[in-house]
């Protein structure tokens, strides 16, 4: 697995710098292909995204396990002839009456096998290409390895390191799954301590993060742990 944050520049992207994992540029090429078929810019308004950072000018709440925090993922707007088409003009609702050109990218990221365009879940003017939901595994090996360069650091030494922990298919198992479940026990979680990380494990996870004042996204990192006196 090839995962590290650099630079994607082209000619049909402007607006921020894009700064992605590598593996993510073939993803940002079929975009930029996408755009030139269609004669028209992408402008981006946010790629990578360091996990805790409260996000400006969000249109819908950050997704648990985002692909924006494994640098899977771009927010942009549409150019077309010095026009901008913002979230409000590429709300799904309103495809029918956009610019062919703008309606055509759009069926382009949404018939490709790996691209998922935001609009399709309430998210506009999102982009990626489902790494959560494709292989939520790889994405949990890449989020602390992207983190950590976003933070100026060296992702921990793999045998230090304790596992993210959260909902996937097939769900996670162990004993650290347990420690948690136990933990979320004793502060008066009804769950059972079976060491199967599924959806009341998941459930419980981000109610017990909301109540502490952690980023809700299920995920079961060095912090909630800490949190949980793990």
């Amino acid at each position: 697995m090839a995962t590290n944050l650099e630079i994607f520049k082209s000619p049909r992207f402007t607006g921020e710098v894009i700064q992605a994992d590598i593996e993510f540029f073939d993803s940002l090429e079929t975009i930029d292909r996408f755009a030139a078929n269609n004669d028209l810019q992408i402008f981006v308004t946010q790629s990578v995204r360091q996990q805790g950072v409260p996000i400006g000018g969000a249109i819908v709440p950050p997704a648990s396990r985002s692909n924006h925090l494994v640098g899977h993922a771009i927010d942009m707007n549409i150019l077309l002839n010095d026009r901008l088409f913002n979230s409000t003009d590429l709300r799904s609702s309103n495809l029918r009456n956009l610019p062919v050109a703008v309606q055509d990218f759009i069926r382009s990221i949404q018939i490709d096998p790996i691209l998922r365009w935001g609009g399709d879940f309430g998210d506009p003017v999102h982009i990626d290409d489902g790494l959560n939901l494709r292989q939520p595994l790889t994405w949990a090996a890449k989020f602390p390895i992207i983190q950590a360069e976003l933070v100026g650091g060296l992702p921990p030494d793999d045998s230090e390191q304790e596992r993210l922990l959260f909902l996937t298919r097939p769900f996670m198992r162990g004993e650290d799954v347990r420690a948690v479940q136990e933990a979320l026990i004793q502060r008066g979680f009804d769950i059972d301590a079976d060491g199967i990380f599924g959806p009341l494990a998941d459930a419980a996870v981000t109610a017990f993060q909301a109540s502490q004042g952690l980023t809700v996204d299920g995920v079961v990192g060095s912090q909630t742990r800490q949190a949980l006196g793990l």
